[in-house]
């Protein structure tokens, strides 16, 4: 009888003596590095799905649910995530975040005022003309329709005076496309899941090495690779690539939009028609977070390639293999377009 009430009381206590820690993330890149380290012993929930940009999201009840619930919310930053920052206050967590932008050690690139002004100066003429290119991704956020408006208003507009938009006079959020910058992340997550779960200190200790071992390996193979396409021109949809070209050595010579939630115009098409001719550019990528019609539409009659550069791995699996599975992607789509 002694042996099977404790056996029950063990069975009672065991999802509170053992519950995993619970991970919330904003983007599918960050998962991949938390899930490098974290693998099995920690449950990762990710707020923005990997078919939408976090560019213009809106968060849901069950998205600020989350954030409360959570020993930790790993996010990339206010340049990127606006939407994040008053329910990180709002839920108390802000300390207790990993903001992936403001950790020690991380190289981050600014933005060129000419991207700045040519982004307030967009040309918005055609608009309309053009507003079904974007169809598919509207689509996407009206499954955000019940997100209440007074606090999606609050979050969006509220305290963040200068920061309206994704702006690109600033630094460029998209981190991720670095391998260091992963390597930065990775140790800090480490960190703090040893001291989350000391019990499991050691495994994450282990799977931060691997997870640097990996990547040095990985890093290697796509250097050696891409430097056989580093002096072809190309086009990218927007200009969210510049950690991942300044790395490997590429460097695109325009880009289809300034700010993804901003459509070109009937002069920028044009400019960018003549940018391919006057350049010789052999690929110009689209998104598949973004509809592909203006890409279409800028390619018509020419014979330039197109293929879709994903930035935050779509397809990728979330597991301890996903962040290099992630450059190898980006990489292959740049080696199937230029070469």
């Amino acid at each position: 009888m002694n042996k099977l009430l404790v056996a029950l009381g063990a069975s009672v206590l065991s999802p509170v003596l053992f519950a995993k820690p619970v991970i919330v993330t904003s983007i599918k890149p960050v998962s991949m590095v938390v899930a490098a380290i974290a693998g099995d012993h920690a449950k990762i929930e990710q707020i923005v799905s990997s078919t939408a940009s976090p560019h213009d999201f809106a968060l849901r009840p069950s998205d600020l649910r989350k954030i409360d619930q959570a020993d930790t919310v790993v996010w990339v930053g206010e340049a990127l995530e606006r939407f994040l920052e008053k329910p990180l206050e709002n839920a108390g967590k802000e300390d207790s975040s990993i903001e992936w932008l403001a950790l020690k050690g991380m190289t981050l690139q600014e933005f060129s005022k000419d991207h700045a002004d040519h982004d307030d100066h967009a040309d918005h003429d055609d608009h309309d003309e053009h507003h079904e290119d974007h169809a598919d991704h509207d689509d996407h956020h009206n499954e955000h329709a019940d997100h209440d408006e007074d606090h999606e208003e609050h979050e969006g507009h509220e305290g963040h005076e200068g920061h309206e938009g994704h702006h690109h006079d600033g630094v460029n959020p998209h981190v991720w496309l670095s391998p260091d910058n992963a390597k930065v992340l990775a140790v800090a997550v480490a960190q703090r899941l040893v001291l989350l779960d000391p019990e499991n200190a050691s495994v994450y200790q282990h799977n931060l090495a691997d997870f640097e071992k990996g990547l040095a390996l990985k890093d290697a193979e796509l250097k050696a690779s891409l430097s056989t396409v580093k002096d072809v021109p190309y086009i990218v949809f927007h200009d969210g690539y510049g950690y991942f070209e300044q790395h490997y050595g590429l460097d695109h010579v325009g880009e289809v939009t300034v700010s993804p939630e901003r459509k070109p115009g009937a002069k920028k098409i044009a400019e960018i028609r003549e940018m391919i001719n006057h350049n010789k550019v052999q690929c110009v990528f689209s998104e598949p977070q973004f509809s592909p019609a203006i890409v279409k539409t800028l390619l018509d009659g020419s014979k330039v390639n197109s293929v879709p550069l994903d930035p935050l791995g779509t397809d990728i699996t979330i597991n301890r293999g996903a962040y290099l599975a992630f450059l190898s992607e980006v990489s292959g789509q740049f080696m199937s377009c230029l070469r």
